[in-house]
């Protein structure tokens, strides 16, 4: 939460959060909530417990969820994904971005490769500070719609575990320029 409040206050207008608690908690909605009416789109991991199960706030309507898919744009077996009873945004992760053998800093230096949904959650938050380079006063909802608009799903990919499908950086832009 003090990293969120910091980040508001140097106007992140994108934050990429890998954090949670397994299934459906209402703890962080009114933080989500708060950075959406603030300008900022909360770009959340949903979560590495596989097949029908998620994490909070990943999970959250308020959140853009992302889960893990390989360079072949399949979803990895890790990957959470759940189908909730709500009308709005019933199915989670709303799309996936690599998050297979991602290589990252190690602790103690040097690089290493490591997989998870909080792996994919930085491509998709970095594509968003990109678009808002190009649209600097675009809106968390034209940003979320543009992102959420370039997507498609790989052969194979059903929408229960890959949500929208794989973000395209190009097709994004072009829908929040209005191409």
């Amino acid at each position: 939460l003090g990293g969120m409040d910091w980040s508001l206050g140097l106007g992140a207008r994108v934050m990429s959060l890998s954090l949670g608690f397994r299934g459906w908690w209402p703890d962080f909605l009114a933080v989500t909530r708060i950075l959406r009416r603030k300008g900022v789109l909360p770009v959340f991991a949903v979560g590495n417990e596989y097949a029908g199960q998620s994490r909070s706030p990943g999970n959250y309507p308020e959140a853009l969820s992302v889960g893990a898919c390989d360079a072949r744009g399949r979803v990895a077996a890790f990957s959470s994904s759940e189908r909730f009873s709500r009308k709005r945004d019933p199915v989670v992760p709303d799309l996936v971005a690599p998050g297979v053998g991602v290589v990252s800093a190690k602790p103690g230096g040097g690089w290493q490769s490591m997989d998870g949904s909080s792996m994919a959650t930085p491509h998709v938050a970095g594509l968003a500070a990109l678009l808002l380079e190009a649209r600097p006063k675009a809106t968390v909802v034209r940003l979320e719609r543009a992102i959420l608009g370039s997507c498609a799903r790989p052969p194979g990919m059903s929408e229960e575990r890959g949500g929208r499908g794989i973000p395209d950086a190009r097709a994004a832009l072009a829908r929040l320029l209005g191409r």
